[in-house]
């Protein structure tokens, strides 16, 4: 135990001695967790639809219909302006509304005989998710004048209810995510390198000549960056709180747990990776090789729903994949994409492939 403890303690200082992998590992994740959920937005994030209504109906209708509509949309999430055509078309191209609904100067008179109303929409595509969100909106709304109109009583009634406190921030699910990539970098920049750098310089090959055991040694290593990956959960949970308030709102233990079991998975890598290079510049492609697809196909940085199908089966097999949703579930209570057992059995089973390759193709020089 004593010979465990004095390697884990010259493991610590010669990471810590190297600036490196310090700041590859430790401080650059925080930092660009920190830059992007600024730009993703701490504040909320909240989406405002401004729908313009132009009323040319000088009957009674038109300005019926507006009085409903703006006594029907919630408090929030809907601002209704309202002016000319040529007003509101000019809000329109300025980006200040994101759609006009024209309530023609007919309406009172074909409602009153019984025929269709033809009530324009006018939007601007290139508004993409805008535009779209708010036609999805309008053709709800008027769903909803024709039932009226209809003079049918309603058979259904929707009773609605919001069991979200506060809307998800899109901070919330980059900052677990920015978590699980730390803890990718700790096995590619401070494992794999780390390790290469030690067998070039023959300090591996000396130390598997002392009378140490080899399973002490690898243990001490082992051990060391467990607990950096531990130092990085930490620094992200203290950097989230009181930066964006993103904390832990699930079990702390299944957390922990779930840190500890996404550092052995990546520290086993690195291992892995550290035995199939035979140069420096060898082990600069093969990190580069498994960082990039693992980085951007695992849910950290872009939503998997998002990606294109042939993806997929990448996505699948990621086990940063399962690491990142099990660390959204737990720190913010973000939708499951798989049972959160399933996310830990995943991890399991990569981290026995990967130690076992690990071991096969360990080299001590």
């Amino acid at each position: 135990m004593k010979e465990l403890l004095a390697l884990y303690l010259v493991n610590a200082k010669e990471f810590l001695r190297d600036r490196t992998p310090v700041i590859l590992v430790l401080v650059l994740p925080v930092l660009l967790a920190i830059f992007f959920g600024l730009i993703f937005g701490g504040d909320g994030g909240d989406w405002t639809l401004h729908l313009g209504v132009v009323v040319e109906d000088s009957g009674a209708a038109g300005p019926r219909f507006l009085d409903e509509l703006r006594a029907s949309l919630p408090g929030e999430g809907f601002v209704v302006q309202t002016g000319t055509r040529e007003e509101m078309t000019a809000a329109l191209q300025r980006g200040d509304v994101h759609l006009v609904l024209v309530l023609p100067a007919d309406m009172t008179a074909s409602l009153a005989a019984d025929r269709p109303v033809d009530v324009a929409v006018l939007y601007d595509s290139t508004q993409g998710t805008a535009a779209a969100a708010g036609l999805s909106a309008v053709r709800d709304l008027i769903t909803q004048a024709n039932l009226a109109l209809s003079g049918a009583p309603p058979r259904l009634v929707l009773v609605e209810t919001d069991v979200q406190t506060e809307p998800r921030r899109m901070v919330e699910l980059f900052m677990p995510g920015m978590l699980g990539i730390a803890l990718l970098w700790l096995g590619l920049f401070g494992t794999a390198l780390p390790l290469l750098q030690q067998r070039a310089g023959q300090v591996l090959r000396r130390l598997s000549l002392t009378p140490l055991r080899p399973v002490t040694m690898l243990a001490s290593q082992v051990s060391w960056r467990v607990t950096v990956g531990l130092l990085q959960a930490a620094l992200f949970v203290l950097a989230g709180y009181l930066a964006f308030r993103v904390g832990v709102q699930g079990n702390k233990l299944l957390f922990v747990g779930a840190v500890l079991l996404g550092s052995l998975v990546f520290v086993s890598l690195g291992y892995l990776l550290a035995g199939l290079a035979r140069s420096e510049e060898s082990m600069m492609v093969l990190v580069q090789v498994v960082n990039f697809p693992l980085m951007m196909l695992s849910g950290g940085l872009l939503p998997v729903e998002n990606l294109p199908s042939f993806f997929q089966p990448l996505v699948v097999l990621s086990p940063l994949t399962y690491l990142t949703d099990a660390l959204q579930q737990l720190m913010v209570g973000a939708p499951a994409l798989h049972p959160l057992g399933l996310n830990f059995a995943v991890l399991g089973g990569w981290l026995v492939v990967l130690f076992g390759l690990g071991v096969r193709f360990w080299r001590w020089e």
